[in-house]
């Protein structure tokens, strides 16, 4: 996997490249067996890096299906040379699926959180969340941290685990504390069970940043027109996922060019929701496809 600051420019490079029309993130093809169990096809190309390439991304809700051992979201991903179309690699996409949420989040927040931001709530205190603290410690000098679930045990565990890094943190029983007086915002309940909304909008507080990585499946998005600045990952691609009727004022193509100016004064509350690009995933494959043969890493398969 690249650094951080490395896979930051890389999701910073693509969101600057798909208006000029130098990537390309195909439509989706999606396949339900049940409810909380899907399949997902993510094609994509990058020309910088000379690559097509696709994700292919399974989730169950294996809690559910008697299999809690089991991981709910299993994927692939697949590189073709652009010209070619000679496949260059196969390898696992759980990490880099893991990991290219926090990062997108953080290229959003350097332009909607304020850069003084200290306190940080999370709804939700699995992967995304560990990603996500890991991603915004590096750029906010956070302090306090205040973490909800709906399992009290995974909220203190995390709580517990960034105590042991320095940070004032608590586990809470209530997610309206999760949110209010916070400065950045994480919500990541995972989208393989069904879900009633039970956030509200007007909990924020004036200067607040919201980042949701779950299509704003949490929030009663009758609310959301409340918000100072909400802004997604591509328009096009969040139309037809997110339920919110609303307009998105900039997307984060916007912001990395500059042609929208992201929070304009402290007291804005800015709402972040990005379902996620597999153009993100195949670049930052094509980034790790050329560490890997830089360092001699790697199976050479036979065809």
């Amino acid at each position: 996997m690249p650094p951080p600051r490395e896979f930051e420019a890389a999701v910073e490079a693509v969101f600057a490249a798909l208006p000029a029309g130098s990537a390309l993130n195909a439509r989706h093809s999606r396949m339900e067996t049940r409810s909380g169990t899907y399949f997902q096809a993510m094609p994509a190309r990058v020309d910088s890096a000379g690559m097509a390439g696709m994700k292919w991304v399974c989730v169950a809700s294996n809690a559910d299906n008697g299999r809690p051992d089991l991981p709910h979201i299993n994927g692939m991903i697949i590189l073709n040379d652009l010209d070619t179309a000679v496949v260059q690699a196969v390898m696992d996409g759980d990490l880099i699926t893991a990991s290219r949420p926090a990062m997108v989040s953080l290229v959003g927040a350097r332009r909607l959180a304020r850069a003084d931001s200290s306190r940080i709530g999370f709804v939700a205190c699995g992967v995304q969340a560990r990603a996500h603290f890991d991603a915004m410690a590096e750029v906010f000098p956070l302090r306090q941290a205040t973490c909800y679930s709906r399992n009290l045990k995974n909220s203190q565990a995390f709580a517990a685990e960034l105590r042991e890094r320095g940070i004032d943190a608590r586990a809470v029983t209530d997610p309206r504390l999760a949110v209010e007086d916070q400065d950045i915002v994480v919500t990541s309940v995972p989208i393989s069970r069904p879900l009633d909304p039970f956030l509200h909008p007007d909990w924020a507080s004036p200067g607040t940043c919201v980042i949701s990585t779950e299509l704003a499946r949490s929030w009663v998005t009758e609310r959301l027109d409340e918000m100072d600045l909400v802004v997604t990952d591509n328009k096009a691609a969040s139309a037809s996922r997110i339920k919110w009727q609303g307009q998105f004022e900039a997307d984060l193509s916007d912001l990395v060019t500059g042609a929208h100016p992201g929070r304009r004064n402290a007291t804005d509350r800015t709402f972040f929701i990005h379902p996620g690009l597999g153009v993100l995933d195949v670049a930052v494959a094509a980034l790790v496809l050329q560490r890997a043969r830089a360092l001699g890493l790697g199976t050479t398969l036979a065809r």
